[in-house]
């Protein structure tokens, strides 16, 4: 299939702690955003780094603000969930975030916590267009983005593609590794690692820690920086692990080079939901702006952008581009089923032994 061309920058600069809390401290006190915009409410949105910034905000801030002049989208970038969590931990009383993306394993401990609010589905009505995998804890944020862990190889540098999980422990790959598998993509891969070693994962992960441990001397980085992308499209490693989507973009900026690859035996489903900031001084106009980044026509457009499956049961991506996310029938053939409501409990665990055991952190 010919490859599409971006049209998108590939970088995103990281705003400073010192902006983020001026700016929301902003946006708590003042809602217009400043004395010269007084009449305008400033939303602030703590959404993933890099591509997902460039796409996001092309095509879902930018349509959104065109119709509501009203409105303001500010977007703070941020590594991952955990880096949200303790944001808005630290800032439980007057929350630095009015919008906040999370991952939905992490996303039921947030809720507990009184860190997220219930949304009003009479301001959100696009909630009832929810596919099943969208429909989150009830009252609570929904899905905004259906993604799947994928290997990721450097197409200059590696002669076989990897197609299977296990070939990540293939001697050739010894020393050009990288594993970020200290947050759920970790989680996801014990999952699909405990299914290829027939073992139930809700009983006993102990097999397939021990399987990471026998890969750890063969991995590069665990760490890649800036993002595991970029580290395989320079060829500083050859092989990788990451999610579809991103390695999709990749795949089209890069010219081919970076490589995404759904492994034979399967892969693992992940959902990031959109949650509404509990204490938000902008909670309407946060709440249209939820509504609207789940509706059908933003979830067409940012899917036909960066390769997420849309949440939105009425949005149609391109066909090509379909075939391309976790939506597409090759994908559902595949998935290896992972309860993540019952992961909430397990999700900090799972990692502390990955960190601990693994990595050797």
């Amino acid at each position: 299939m010919p490859l599409r061309p971006r049209a998108l920058a590939l970088t995103a600069g990281l705003l400073s702690g010192a902006l983020l809390l001026t700016s929301c401290a902003g946006s708590a006190t003042a809602p217009g955003g400043g004395a010269n915009d007084s009449d305008r409410r400033t939303v602030t949105f703590m959404g993933f780094f890099g591509t997902f910034q460039d796409s996001f905000t092309s095509t879902v801030i930018e349509p959104f603000e065109d119709a509501n002049p009203d409105i303001r989208i500010e977007y703070v970038p941020i590594q991952n969930s955990a880096e949200v969590l303790a944001k808005l931990r630290a800032s439980k009383q007057r929350p630095v975030a009015d919008v906040a993306l999370m991952d939905s394993s992490v996303a039921p401990t947030a809720n507990e916590e009184g860190l997220f609010a219930q949304l009003d589905p009479a301001l959100v009505p696009n909630l009832e267009e929810l596919v099943d995998a969208a429909r989150l804890q009830e009252g609570y944020g929904p899905g905004l983005t259906l993604d799947s862990l994928s290997i990721l190889y450097n197409s200059d540098r590696v002669a076989d593609a990897p197609t299977s999980w296990n070939d990540l422990w293939d001697e050739e790959f010894a020393g050009r590794l990288a594993m970020p598998i200290a947050d759920t993509r970790g989680v996801a891969l014990l999952i699909a690692l405990s299914d290829i070693l027939g073992e139930d994962y809700q009983q006993d992960i102990d097999p397939a820690i021990d399987r990471l441990k026998e890969l750890a001397p063969g991995v590069q980085t665990w760490q890649p920086s800036p993002d595991v992308y970029t580290s395989v499209q320079s060829g500083e490693v050859d092989v990788a692990v990451g999610w579809n989507a991103r390695g999709q973009f990749y795949q089209d900026s890069s010219d081919g080079t970076v490589v995404p690859v759904l492994p034979e035996e399967g892969t693992v489903q992940q959902v990031n939901s959109i949650n509404l900031v509990n204490n938000s001084a902008n909670a309407e106009a946060a709440q249209k702006f939820i509504d609207y980044a789940i509706s059908a026509e933003a979830q067409k457009a940012f899917g036909d952008d960066a390769y997420y499956a849309p949440v939105n049961e009425n949005a149609e991506l391109d066909p090509e581009v379909a075939e391309r996310t976790t939506a597409s029938e090759t994908q559902q053939e595949r998935q290896i089923a992972a309860d993540w409501s019952w992961l909430t409990t397990r999700y900090t665990a799972w990692v502390d032994r990955i960190k601990r055991e693994v990595i050797g952190d």
